[in-house]
């Protein structure tokens, strides 16, 4: 078990056990994730609120029971980045669905919104847990609370609107929103009142990851020749990033990333020219990649995944 976390490594882990227990009940969920939880991160943190879901949607709070809170959102399960390239919802941009005067002018994507319709719509009703909606239990807690609002992939993204949220309905709280491998969530507007607002926020990305270039112009166009030495975007890959390009300049949609960020520096599992694309996009995402290359160490990666490994003790995966 880890004895000392940074606030990076506290988030990616904590955004790493959201992925567990997939096929299982929410109840079945929050004992397991209790379990990872103090396997991994310290026995103090547990889950306080949820697991709830809505949809494909999952969100949980977990606590220190010292006034320290954190708002987990899973990311999305997908087996193809075609399918996410091609999600028709960032073709669109919407105000925000909530009151924030902090973010004037800003919208995000639909398939944003959409998202946190579900959020909001979630009630936690597993026993042991805090119930009611997120919103409600956040502003039911006593004191200042410190939120930490975190999230891999898409859960990186919505925790960058979660946190726009809370910002404008939590006064008595202190919000850090801290995201993963997280896709851009909506337009100049909302990435510059983010940065005004977040000041401490921070995006951390792995070079060699598809997502986090989701879905500014120069980073679609980057995923055609992300790979050098590794497997290439075939034409399927390709054909998506350039319908995806289409389609938002014919919306003349733009979209851009929070300022604050770190790279993390990856390593390829395959080598050669062709095939496995599929494969390497995948490893290069995993939150478990992240926590690795966050400096947590392998044993306590492998708490969560016994088999998972990184690219230096995996056999490369020759494709050419």
């Amino acid at each position: 078990m880890a004895s000392t976390f940074s606030t990076a490594q506290l988030g990616i882990t904590l955004s790493a056990i959201s992925y567990l227990g997939q096929p299982n009940t929410n109840p079945e969920r929050f004992t397991l994730m209790n379990t990872a939880i103090t396997n991994t991160v310290a026995s103090n943190w547990q889950i306080v609120w949820g697991p709830a879901t809505q949809g494909e949607d999952l969100v949980y709070v977990a606590s220190n029971g010292a006034g320290q809170y954190a708002v987990v959102v899973r990311g999305t399960l997908f087996d193809r980045i075609e399918d996410v390239i091609q999600d028709k919802s960032v073709s669109t941009q919407e105000a925000l669905p909530f009151t924030a005067s902090s973010f004037p002018n800003a919208q995000v994507s639909k398939g944003v919104v959409e998202v946190w319709t579900n959020i909001n719509n979630m009630v936690s009703s597993v026993p042991g847990s805090g119930t009611g909606s997120l919103l409600s239990f956040l502003q039911n807690l006593s004191g200042s609370p410190s939120i930490l609002v975190t999230g891999h992939s898409l859960g990186g993204q919505m925790a960058t609107v979660l946190a726009a949220w809370f910002q404008s309905t939590l006064s008595n709280a202190s919000i850090l929103p801290i995201t993963f491998a997280a896709p851009t969530a909506g337009n100049p507007a909302f990435a510059s009142a983010f940065d005004s607002v977040f000041g401490s926020a921070m995006r951390y990305y792995n070079a060699l990851d598809v997502v986090p270039r989701l879905w500014t112009m120069d980073g679609l166009e980057s995923i055609k020749s992300l790979y050098p030495g590794g497997p290439q975007c075939g034409l399927i890959c390709k054909t998506a990033v350039d319908d995806t390009v289409k389609s938002l300049q014919k919306a003349d949609l733009t979209y851009t990333q929070p300022t604050a960020s770190t790279s993390l520096p990856g390593q390829l599992y395959s080598t050669g020219w062709a095939g496995a694309f599929e494969s390497e996009v995948n490893d290069q995402h995993r939150a478990l990649y992240y926590m690795f290359l966050l400096g947590i160490p392998l044993a306590t990666i492998q708490q969560l995944n016994a088999t998972w490994a990184p690219p230096s003790q995996v056999a490369s995966r020759s494709v050419g």
